[in-house]
């Protein structure tokens, strides 16, 4: 199984006081390991593929795509930025990650492969 996740980055205002009580233990757990604060990431798992889709899709895929997104079966992860996704849309063919692709507007994508 191949899990997508988008991840956003949030900015945070570390003086404000009116965070919630989670990012407020997420604001004093940052600054207990020495992070810095002002931003938090979020992902978020927003859909699955089956290998078998996911090797279609791939087999699909112009050569930068193939090399691009092929990397998961050698590092079970593979980080897409939208830098990348600007190269890989127009050899992609029409598949849900690449409707997904098209529909980023901040963040960037993991791609996992499930051990």
């Amino acid at each position: 199984m191949v899990l997508i996740c988008r991840l956003t980055k949030r900015q945070v205002e570390p003086n404000s006081k009116k965070l919630d009580h989670k990012l407020e233990q997420v604001k004093i757990f940052s600054m207990n390991t020495g992070h810095g604060v002002g931003s938090i990431d979020f992902i978020e798992k927003i859909d699955e593929i089956e290998d078998s889709e996911y090797e279609k899709m791939l087999s699909e895929c112009g050569e930068y795509a193939r090399f691009k997104l092929g990397n998961l079966t050698k590092y079970f992860e593979v980080e897409v930025y939208p830098e990348h996704i600007s190269k890989l849309l127009p050899q992609m063919p029409s598949c849900k990650l690449k409707e997904h692709f098209e529909a980023i507007h901040e963040g960037y994508f993991i791609i996992k492969k499930s051990r």
